[in-house]
């Protein structure tokens, strides 16, 4: 049994810390070692962190005397401590189903995958379901090779929005310069997923395994307002779509997804200005993209 890494960075979540930790040891599969990080909360988070500290399977607790200010810091942190086949990295302030692991660490031995991912549900600060409508393709388990995943998945909307619902391979670590994620504060997990997907193929559970928390302590509701990390999905898409020979249609779905995310609610009026000033850039970026965009997702989406 192949050894699984479960990195589980975390800053100020004390409210959902034992039920996070809770749900790492509930975990089915038995070759597993845990590494826990604090990046200097200010709550009860390392009282909690200190309490199950004890337990066997943890091989590291690292507790910052300063905060970081990145949360890729922290990754790289952990990742640098894994001795695992498999990384997990579980988000401190998350939910997982028991079999997971076990059923992710099995779809990457048979699809021989880089990464593997499963179906999240959205839930709120006290854990009730939010729900939420998903594109057809969703509801059946599938594997893709990296360069078309990246196109259709991760250049526009990333729909491998739930760090915590992911596995991968440590060997795949070696294509991940995590130098350069690090600059994307914002957005370094768009890059990172992509460095993986680009040395083979991903896989899809359609099974929910992981719950996506949303609160109002979340560090992407701030960079969203800012505008920030659209401005760095643009980085991001110029500096990898020279490699993937994107169809124009391709480049239009992407565009048009940005036009939409840059005129949602959630944004502020100065960061909306910013991240306009930066995608302006880009030829096929415009209101004819986003009316494409919206007209294809009419056309897949559905409940199930």
């Amino acid at each position: 049994m192949k050894k699984v890494s479960i990195i589980m960075p975390n800053y100020n979540h004390a409210p959902f810390l034992r039920e996070r930790l809770n749900s790492i040891f509930a975990q089915d599969y038995a070759n597993k070692e845990v590494i826990l990080l604090d990046d200097a909360s200010t709550d009860e988070s390392r009282t909690i962190l200190n309490e199950y500290a004890v337990r066997p399977e943890v091989k590291h607790v690292i507790l910052n005397d300063a905060n970081s200010g990145n949360t890729f810091i922290q990754w790289e942190k952990g990742l640098s401590l894994a001795t695992g086949d498999y990384i997990w990295i579980a988000e401190s302030d998350d939910v997982a189903d028991s079999r997971l692991v076990s059923r992710l660490v099995g779809v990457l031995e048979q699809s021989d995958a880089m990464i593997a991912f499963a179906h999240s549900e959205w839930i709120d600060e006290v854990g009730t379901i939010i729900p939420r409508n998903y594109d057809k393709q969703w509801s059946e388990d599938f594997v893709m090779d990296g360069v078309p995943f990246i196109k259709k998945y991760l250049l526009g909307y990333s729909h491998i929005c739930n760090a915590s619902a992911v596995l991968f391979r440590r060997s795949a670590l070696g294509g991940v310069n995590m130098e350069q994620v690090k600059q994307y504060t914002a957005s370094g997990d768009r890059l990172f997923w992509i460095a993986l997907a680009l040395q083979g193929k991903v896989a899809y559970v359609a099974d929910s395994l992981s719950c996506f928390r949303q609160h109002t302590n979340k560090v992407s509701g701030g960079a969203e307002y800012e505008g920030r990390n659209i401005i760095q999905d643009y980085a991001i898409y110029t500096h990898v779509a020279p490699r993937l020979s994107m169809s124009r249609c391709e480049q239009r779905m992407v565009c048009g997804y940005h036009w939409h995310a840059i005129h949602r609610p959630s944004v502020s009026v100065n960061g909306r200005e910013k991240a306009m000033s930066v995608w302006s850039a880009e030829p096929l970026f415009g209101r004819f993209s986003w009316w494409m965009y919206m007209l294809c997702r009419l056309k897949s989406k559905m409940r199930f």
